[in-house]
C-alpha cells in the first residue's frame, strides 16, 4: 500500500506542476497585485473586465477506525478521495465586469464546481461523451463537465455621484459585503490569534511564497478578501460619503442571510447608519438592523427582531474609548419578552515605541436580544421558523440554532451573557506577543448544556459528515456540524426536577508568540497558540484547573515556516489539546467517568511558486483523538490535501 501511495502524490505533484507551468504561461499581462483583493480598478468606459481565480482542491484521507458518523451502520470509509471542497467559494470563479460610464458600473460572477450543497452530477465520475459535448449554440443545455455553472454573487450594479450634497454610491442586486456595527450588522474579526497551517479557501497569496507569514509576523493579520468583518447582503445599498456638516450615511434594504431557506412566504431586512465625524478622530453613530419574515404567503402574521444602537469613539491623549449602547426585541407567535440591553465597551492605551498596548473589553447582552446578523452568537432562545425542515437540510429556514452555553474564544460574544476581557500586545523586532484572559457569566440561568469546540484538528472533523451540516451525530450524538468547525454538547445534571437553577460561569486565556529569524540566508519563522478555557457555576477571575469546573480545556499548537529558497516554504505543524468533565456531566455507562479527552496533530507541507499569481500547496496532516472514559469516542488516521491556485 505504501507503494501505491508514494505513486498516487507523485503522479498528483507533476500533474500539478505541469498544470500550474501551462497556467502560468498564459498569464502574461498582470499587474503585480498577485491575486489580492481587492483589485486594482483598470474599467474603461464601454470595455469588459474579466479576472478571477482557479482553485484545485484535492483530499486523501485514510481512516485507522470505522468512525462512526450517524447511525451504527454509517461509519467513516476507510479511504477516501475527494477532488473539491465542500467550501463556500468555487473551485473555479470568473468575475465579469464593465463601465457604463464615469459614474456607474456593473458586474457579476461565474462559479463552476461548487459543492457546499452536495449537488454532485453523475457527469463528474465519468468522461463526457463527444456526442454530449456542449454546443456553442446551446453551451448550458447539455450534461457537461461544468454542469453546475451558475451565478455565484448574481448580477451587480453600482453607481456613483459627486453632487454638491456629498459623494453618492449605489450598489443594486447580487450579492454585496456591508458593516454597520458589531450589535446590528457585521462578522466577528478578533484578535487575529490563529494558524495558518490549516489554508482557508479564500486566502489570497500574496506576493512571494514568504510573504503571508512575514506579513502575519509584522502586523499580527493578513490580507483578507472583502467578506473579512462583513455580511452578504442582496437589494440596494446606498452609501453618501462627504456630506454637509461632516455627516455620513449608510441605508440597505433587501435580503441578509438570516433570510435565507426555500420558502416563498414574504421576508426581508432593512437598516443603516447616520454618522457624523467629529474635528478630531472620534464620531458618533446612530445604527439599526432590523428583520421581517412572516409565517404565511399572504402576510398576516409576521416574526423578526429589531436593534439599535448608538455608537461613539474617542481619543483623549492617544487612549481610545469605543462604546456601543443600545436595545434589540425579537417577536414572534411564540415569542413576546420586549426588548433588552445590548452594549459593549472598548478602552485602549496609545501605541508608543515598544510599550505594551492594553485593551479592557467589557459587554452586557441581555437574552431578549438576538441578532444573527451581528457578531454575537444566540445561546439563549430556540428561534421561531416558518418551515419544519430540520435545521441544516436544504430548504430549511432554521438554519442558525442556539449553541448552549457556549466556551468561546477571547473578543467573542453571545447573548445572555456579561463579561470583561483584558489584551495585551507587545514586540521587537524579532519576536511578538499577544495574549489577554477574559471573565463571564449567564445573565439568567439557561439550558443545562454547555457546547465547546475542538480547536485541534477541527477542520479535519468538520469534513467527516460534508454538506448537510448535521446535529446531534457521533457515536453518542452529542456533535454537530457546522462549517469548517464542529462542536460538543454537555448535558449537565445539576438542576432541580428538570429547572435550571445555577448560572454559568466561563473564563478563557490566550497567548501567542511569534518569532522570526534566519538559518543562514534562509528565513524562518515560528507560530505558537496557546489556549486555555473553563465552565462552572461558580464566579472566579481566572481559569478553572481543578474539579469544579464542568468542563475545562487546554491546547497548543506550534507550526514553522522555513524559507528553502524565493519560491518554496518548507512547514510543520504540531498541536496537542485536552478536555476534562466533571461529575456532574455525561458518565459513561460501562466506565462509570466523565469525559477525558485527548487530541493530537502532526503536520508537514510545502508551498511552490510555480508561476506568476499560481502557486501550489501540500499539507500532511496524521491526527488522532481519544476519549478513554467513552471506549467508542476516538479515531486516527491521516489526511494529504493538495491545493493548485491560480488567480487571472
Amino acid at each position: 500500500m505504501k507503494s501505491k501511495f508514494t505513486y498516487l502524490f507523485s503522479l498528483l505533484a507533476l500533474l500539478f506542476l505541469v498544470e500550474g507551468n501551462v497556467a502560468s504561461g498564459q498569464i502574461t499581462n498582470l499587474t503585480s497585485s498577485y491575486g489580492l483583493y481587492p483589485k486594482k480598478d483598470s474599467l474603461i468606459p464601454g470595455k469588459i473586465s474579466v479576472s478571477g481565480f482557479y482553485r484545485f482542491f484535492g483530499t486523501y484521507t485514510k481512516q485507522n477506525n470505522p468512525y462512526q458518523l450517524t447511525v451504527p451502520t454509517d461509519t467513516v470509509l476507510p479511504r477516501s478521495f475527494f477532488i473539491g471542497d465542500d467550501a463556500q467559494l468555487p473551485n473555479l470563479l470568473v468575475n465579469v465586469a464593465g463601465q457604463f460610464s464615469d459614474k456607474s458600473s456593473w458586474g457579476f460572477d461565474l462559479r463552476m464546481f461548487q459543492f457546499l450543497n452536495g449537488v454532485i452530477n453523475p457527469s463528474y465520475g465519468a468522461q463526457v461523451a463527444d456526442s454530449l459535448r456542449p454546443s456553442i449554440q446551446k453551451p448550458l443545455g447539455t450534461v457537461a463537465l461544468g454542469g453546475n455553472l451558475g451565478t455565484m454573487l448574481g448580477m451587480n450594479l453600482y453607481g456613483n455621484f459627486k453632487t454638491k450634497y456629498g459623494q453618492w454610491a449605489v450598489r443594486v442586486g447580487g450579492i454585496q459585503w456591508v458593516s454597520i456595527s458589531d450589535l446590528t450588522f457585521g462578522s466577528f474579526r478578533g484578535y487575529n490569534r490563529f494558524m495558518l497551517f490549516e489554508r482557508n479557501p479564500w486566502d489570497p497569496m500574496g506576493n512571494s511564497a514568504s510573504s503571508r507569514y512575514q506579513q502575519y509576523f509584522n502586523q499580527g493579520s493578513i490580507d483578507q478578501d472583502s467578506r473579512w468583518g462583513n455580511r452578504a447582503f442582496q437589494g440596494v445599498v446606498v452609501e453618501g460619503k462627504e456630506l454637509p456638516k461632516n455627516f455620513y450615511f449608510l441605508g440597505m434594504v433587501g435580503k441578509s442571510e438570516i433570510n435565507g431557506g426555500l420558502f416563498v412566504t414574504p421576508n426581508y431586512s432593512y437598516g443603516g447608519k447616520l454618522l457624523h465625524k467629529g474635528k478630531k478622530k472620534g464620531y458618533v453613530a446612530l445604527n439599526t438592523f432590523n428583520s421581517v419574515n412572516y409565517t404565511d404567503s399572504l402576510a398576516r402574521q409576521s416574526f423578526g427582531l429589531n436593534v439599535v444602537t448608538l455608537e461613539g469613539v474617542t481619543t483623549i491623549k492617544g487612549h481610545t474609548l469605543k462604546a456601543e449602547l443600545g436595545a434589540g426585541n425579537y417577536y414572534s407567535p411564540r415569542h413576546s419578552r420586549g426588548w433588552g440591553e445590548a452594549l459593549q465597551v472598548r478602552w485602549s492605551t496609545p501605541v508608543v515605541g515598544n510599550r505594551p498596548v492594553l485593551e479592557v473589553h467589557a459587554f452586557r447582552l441581555s437574552p431578549k436580544v438576538i441578532n444573527n446578523s451581528a457578531i454575537f452568537w444566540n445561546t439563549s432562545t430556540r428561534e421561531y421558523t416558518a418551515n419544519e425542515i430540520p435545521a441544516g437540510s436544504i430548504g430549511s429556514s432554521s438554519l442558525l440554532q442556539p449553541f448552549g452555553s457556549s466556551m468561546i474564544r477571547l473578543g467573542q460574544m453571545t447573548n445572555n451573557r456579561q463579561g470583561v476581557n483584558l489584551n495585551v500586545q507587545w514586540g521587537t523586532k524579532k519576536f511578538k506577543f499577544s495574549g489577554g484572559m477574559g471573565t463571564s457569566a449567564e445573565i439568567e440561568a439557561a439550558a443545562g448544556v454547555i457546547t465547546f469546540g475542538h480547536p485541534v484538528n477541527n477542520v479535519t472533523r468538520s469534513r467527516l459528515w460534508r454538506w448537510q451540516f448535521p446535529a446531534n451525530v457521533g457515536p453518542y450524538g452529542r456533535y454537530s456540524d457546522i462549517y469548517r468547525d464542529v462542536y460538543e454538547t454537555v448535558q449537565l445534571s445539576d438542576d432541580s426536577s428538570g429547572v435550571v437553577v445555577h448560572k454559568k460561569y466561563f473564563n478563557v486565556a490566550e497567548a501567542q508568540m511569534k518569532y522570526q529569524g534566519k538559518i543562514g540566508a534562509h528565513k524562518i519563522f515560528f507560530f505558537s497558540l496557546l489556549q486555555a478555557q473553563s465552565a462552572g457555576r461558580k464566579f472566579s477571575p481566572i481559569v478553572i484547573t481543578n474539579e469544579r469546573a464542568y468542563v475545562r480545556q487546554y491546547s497548543s499548537e506550534l507550526e514553522t515556516y522555513f524559507e528553502l529558497n524565493s519560491t518554496v516554504m518548507l512547514t510543520g505543524y504540531i498541536g496537542y489539546e485536552r478536555t476534562i468533565a466533571n461529575y456532574l456531566t455525561n458518565i459513561d455507562e460501562i466506565t462509570r467517568r466523565p469525559r477525558n479527552q485527548y487530541g493530537k496533530g502532526y503536520g508537514l507541507g510545502v508551498d511552490v511558486e510555480l508561476g506568476r499569481n499560481t502557486r501550489l500547496y501540500i499539507r500532511h496532516r496524521w491526527f488522532s483523538f481519544e476519549d478513554k472514559s467513552f471506549s467508542l469516542d476516538h479515531f486516527n488516521g491521516r489526511e494529504l490535501v493538495v491545493e493548485l491556485k491560480a488567480f487571472f
